[in-house]
Order: structure tokens, then sequence, then C-alpha cells
């Protein structure tokens, strides 16, 4: 399949794991042919004030978006925001995850005293930086250079910090696992502001969420969603069709997107595995969006 003119799902540096600002995104996808776009920073939609026509070429379409860490009964999920009218969410976001410092500090410290509940060792020699690294990423570093504490992950099938960060916020048998009420909305305040600012909610990646049954998480977030990614983390065509054709049966929209970081570890602007009726399907709800800025 050809590159899409549309990616909807690229985090800037409002993101933690976020690299560049959304100019230099904007750039990126001017050069590859994607038309369409939407950045959505993790619980922030800060990144549209830092848009500069001076410093960027982009000529195409930019929809508001955000992706909201959000909880379905004690599980989070990743919701993607779209088409809203950015003051009030702001507003709101701002309110309710705090900084990215802030909100990980609290995850770390609940992580560290599970681990010394347990009687797992952490090597913090060199010490969490909230600023600069997500919580389970610090303690995944930490634990996997302690044999004992490395072994004991890999017994419970943690062989990443994806493992380590999806078990832990997803499966509530995980010995791992926190109850993130502490830091994160539920699905329906997600869903209510962004409503009552006219726009759309999403389940993003919903292969992405550890071991869990896509089955199960489709349908505990069906109740409060508009629509799905069908791309992203699925790695197959099977999958995406899959996604989509659940979406036609229980008249969801669809969007789609690649999950830049503008790191190593992520990929780049553009999304490659949906067909052109898929693509038109998305430009056909985008097309009406009035919440969304035009370069």
């Amino acid at each position: 399949m050809n590159t899409s003119i549309l990616d909807l799902h690229m985090h800037s540096n409002h993101s933690l794991d976020g690299v560049y600002d959304i100019n230099y995104i904007l750039d990126k996808c001017q050069a590859k042919g994607i038309k369409v776009v939407s950045v959505t920073d993790h619980d922030s939609c800060d990144c549209y004030l830092d848009i500069d026509k001076e410093k960027t070429n982009f000529k195409g379409t930019i929809i508001y978006g955000m992706e909201a860490d959000s909880l379905v009964g004690n599980k989070t999920y990743d919701i993607l925001c779209y088409d809203f009218k950015p003051e009030k969410v702001r507003e709101w976001a701002h309110g309710q995850y705090g900084t990215a410092e802030s909100r990980q500090t609290k995850i770390f410290e609940k992580l560290v005293e599970l681990c010394e509940t347990l009687n797992i060792k952490i090597d913090d020699s060199n010490p969490y930086q909230p600023d600069t690294e997500y919580a389970h990423a610090a303690l995944y570093r930490m634990l996997e250079v302690v044999p004992e504490s490395k072994e004991y992950l890999e017994k419970l099938n943690i062989y990443t910090v994806t493992d380590l960060y999806r078990e832990s916020t997803t499966n509530e048998d995980f010995p791992l696992y926190i109850d993130m009420h502490i830091v994160w909305p539920t699905i329906e305040e997600v869903r209510n502001i962004i409503h009552e600012n006219g726009g759309k909610i999403f389940l993003a990646h919903p292969f992405k969420y550890g071991t869990s049954d896509p089955d199960e998480i489709l349908e505990a977030c069906l109740p409060y969603i508009d629509g799905l990614e069908i791309c992203n983390e699925p790695k197959n065509e099977e999958q995406v069709t899959y996604l989509y054709e659940f979406a036609k049966k229980h008249n969801l929209l669809i969007s789609a997107g690649n999950d830049f970081h503008g790191s190593e570890k992520h990929p780049e602007v553009g999304v490659n595995n949906i067909n052109e009726t898929m693509e038109q399907e998305i430009l056909s709800w985008i097309n009406k969006t009035t919440n969304k800025i035009e370069l």
C-alpha cells in the first residue's frame, strides 16, 4: 500500500517522550506528501500554541488532537481526542493532569512502594529524573540490572518497558499493578470534556495493551467511544481489517496514525497500511470538522 495523505497520531516535544516541535513535524509531513495531520501529545494540546507560519512550510490541514490517558474501570487506555475547541480542553488538561513531571513522580513513588512490599531489589545508583523519563521506564532500567529482579520480571513475561507499563496499568492480577486513579481521569470524564467542546474520542491502538484480549478491550471501551484507530499498533493487514470490520459493525468512525515521536525506537511519519476506501472514510469525517487549522 502507498503512504496515506493523512497521519492522525504523532507526538511533539510537549510529550515527555517526544523530540521535535510541531513546526518541524509539520515540515516532515509536507516533505512526505502528508496533507492532513493531528499531533496528539500525551495529556496535552499545548503544541498548537507553537505553530508559526514563519517556521513551517506545511500547506495542509491540521486537526486539533490529544492522546488522553483514561480509565475504564481500573484499567488504563489511551484515548485519542480530535476536532475539539482547544481553549477549554487545554485548561481542563492542565488542571486534570498537571505537569508530566508531577504525575510521573506519583507513579514512580507507587511503583517503588510496591517493590519494597514485594522485596524486589532496585538499583537506584542512577536516580529517577521525572523531567526526562517515564516512571515505568525508570523502574524497568533499575530492575533489569539486578539479576534476581530481572529474573523475577521474566517469570512474569516482562521483557521490555512496554510490557511492564501495559501489564502494570491494565492487569489487576499483576504484582506491580497500580490503580491509576492517582493520576488519570475516567473515560467518561474525557468523553464529557471533549464532547462539550465539539470533539470526538477514539480508542488508540487496541492491540497494544499488553497480553490483554483485544476483543475484551474493544467491548469495554465501546460504550464510550466515537471511533477506533484501526492502524498504528496492528502489525499486519489482517489486524487492520479486523478493527475496520469491528468499527463498521458498531457504527464507529475510524482513524489512522503511525505514533511518530522523533526517536529511533518509534516509527516515522506516514501511514502505510490502510487502503483507499479506509482513507476516504477517515477524510469524510475530517472534511466535516470545524475545529481545525488550515495552513
